[in-house]
């Protein structure tokens, strides 16, 4: 056994011998022209001078090639083998002109709920109510899933184009509906949040990719929050589209037109969503914004106006509706405004600063612009009067929220008002590293209860209003403390019970007193509904 083992181990050696000799030629293979060996190699004592020569010639490489990342001698889990792919050329120009930068931001929020009713934003869902488990008890939320990653391209300028992309990611994935909460917490799964490529030219610029909708020119008005974005009744949406812009410039004021088509709400109707808008913004008046949870920026007094148009198709409301289909169409308009009370020079000096901002939105068939938004709505149960069973199911091709059908049968969509104001200030404390910021906002329907059967009022609301009031500290200029209390209500479908109304009558009982007893109850008249309230610390670093 012990000659076996030297046999092998000599065997060893000689491989390690002869893939070491092989690997020295493989490089001089590869230092030469044409993968000839070099000339000093093959002489058997190299010129005096070839020593030099191949120091020049090795300082040249050096210089001209790019930077890699450091590998630790120790680290044998990267194989240097992979090294050339570093000094990859290019798609065109020089590596140089190229930009990448990454940048995102690492965070951390605890949340104390009053109620079990909310994940980790305060989304449009119901609210439980007070006499249920999950309306009596407290939820606790620590989460870092808003932690963000992205990265910027930038490419070189050809013929007049510039073009640029942008990929970002957060921790919001999907997960499977049996995941126990520790996995979906913990592990976070990766989402899609921007995705897209833009071309700059002296005619127009394009925008293709996942980004956010141009209806409601999202990105320009967000309110400043700890809080998570959107906030209830705030056009808060990303979607995959094409979209043409065009920029005009008169003096300090920039006009941006655009239009974009877009994944359709509804993805069978078979017609992409348009989206349509124009913007104004005055640039020799800036102000101090901040989107949510962010940095502030310089942001130039603006407006917006943008619209959505939509087209629904579903399968005739019948039990077999073969290939009947049924139509209408959505809409909608929004306005927003950021307005700079107390205007800055640059963003380096912000103290003081005092920014309002605001948002209108109406339309119908529009709820998922406003973040998961379908307010409980569903469409109905079909007719049974065979008593079926089991009773056939409509089988629906749009999500809820944006159509459903009346008591005759009709297609109508569902509408929807909301309005959204903010304010925020950055207060005259080290160069505004202290600053405060509130948000108001409310989002209702005027018809959603009319279009769901009475016995399912107790599973809609018709309005919600949010309000919160944040304190923000920057620990450094990229690490930030906030600390956030919002509350929201909501107005259900249903009324509460009936009161009994109280009169003076004669008691009956004999003894000839007069006393309050309830004479006839009441109808009630007050809609039902619930609060939950919330506190949030929040820290994030940028970069």
């Amino acid at each position: 056994m012990k000659y076996r083992a030297l046999s092998a181990l000599a065997i060893s050696i000689s491989l390690v011998g002869v893939h070491a000799h092989a690997q020295d030629d493989d490089e001089d293979l590869a230092a030469s022209p044409g993968g000839k060996p070099s000339e000093s190699k093959k002489a058997d004592e190299p010129p005096a001078d070839a020593g030099k020569d191949a120091a020049k010639q090795e300082d040249a490489a050096k210089a001209k090639a790019e930077p890699r990342a450091e590998v630790s001698p120790a680290d044998t889990s990267v194989s240097t083998a992979a090294e050339p792919a570093s000094q990859r050329p290019p798609v065109y120009g020089k590596r140089g002109d190229w930009n990448i930068t990454p940048y995102g931001y690492a965070r951390l929020d605890a949340i104390e709920d009053s109620t079990q009713s909310f994940e980790d934003g305060i989304q449009p869902n119901l609210i439980a109510r007070v006499g249920t488990y999950k309306g009596d008890h407290r939820r606790t939320i620590f989460t870092a899933r808003d932690s963000r990653l992205g990265i910027a391209v930038g490419a070189p300028t050809f013929e007049g184009i510039k073009s640029s992309a942008v990929v970002e990611l957060d921790f919001y994935g999907l997960t499977p509906t049996d995941a126990r909460k520790h996995d979906s917490v913990v592990f976070g799964p990766v989402r899609i949040r921007h995705a897209y490529f833009k071309l700059e030219t002296s005619v127009v610029d394009v925008i293709a990719g996942q980004y956010y909708d141009l209806f409601g020119w999202n990105g320009s008005f967000y309110p400043a929050t700890v809080g998570y974005l959107g906030v209830p009744a705030q056009v808060y949406h990303r979607n995959p589209q094409l979209r043409i812009e065009k920029k005009i410039h008169l003096g300090d004021t920039e006009i941006t037109a655009a239009v974009a088509a877009v994944r359709p709400g509804q993805r069978d109707s078979g017609v992409p969503d348009g989206e349509a808008g124009i913007k104004f913004a005055f640039n020799g008046w800036n102000g101090a914004a901040m989107a949510g949870f962010g940095r502030p920026s310089l942001s130039a007094l603006s407006i917006g106006v943008s619209g959505l148009y939509r087209r629904f198709e579903a399968p005739a409301f019948r039990n077999q509706p073969g290939s009947l289909a049924v139509r209408t169409n959505g809409w909608g308009v929004a306005a927003q405004a950021l307005l700079p009370v107390i205007p800055i020079k640059d963003i380096e000096h912000h103290g003081n600063a005092l920014t309002l901002t605001g948002e209108f939105s109406t339309g119908t068939g529009i709820a998922d612009m406003y973040t998961f938004m379908d307010g409980g709505s569903r469409f109905p149960l079909l007719p049974n009067p065979q008593k079926a069973d089991p009773a056939f199911q409509y089988q629906a091709n749009v999500d809820p929220g944006l159509v459903t059908f009346d008591r005759n049968s009709v297609l109508k969509t569902i509408n929807w008002r909301a309005v959204v104001a903010g304010a925020q200030y950055y207060l005259p404390v080290g160069n505004g590293r202290i600053w405060l910021s509130g948000t108001y906002s409310r989002v209702w329907s005027d018809n959603l209860r009319d279009l769901t059967p009475f016995v399912s009022w107790g599973a809609i609301f018709t309005k919600m209003d949010y309000i919160d009031a944040n304190l923000g500290f920057d620990i450094t200029p990229a690490a930030v403390a906030g600390l956030s209390f919002q509350t929201v209500h909501q107005q259900f479908g249903d009324v509460t019970s009936p009161d009994p109304v109280y009169g003076t009558m004669a008691d009956t009982s004999g003894n000839g007193k007069v006393g309050s007893i309830p004479t006839v109850p009441g109808t009630g008249g007050k809609f039902a509904g619930a609060r939950n309230n919330r506190v949030q610390l929040s820290m994030a670093l940028f970069f």
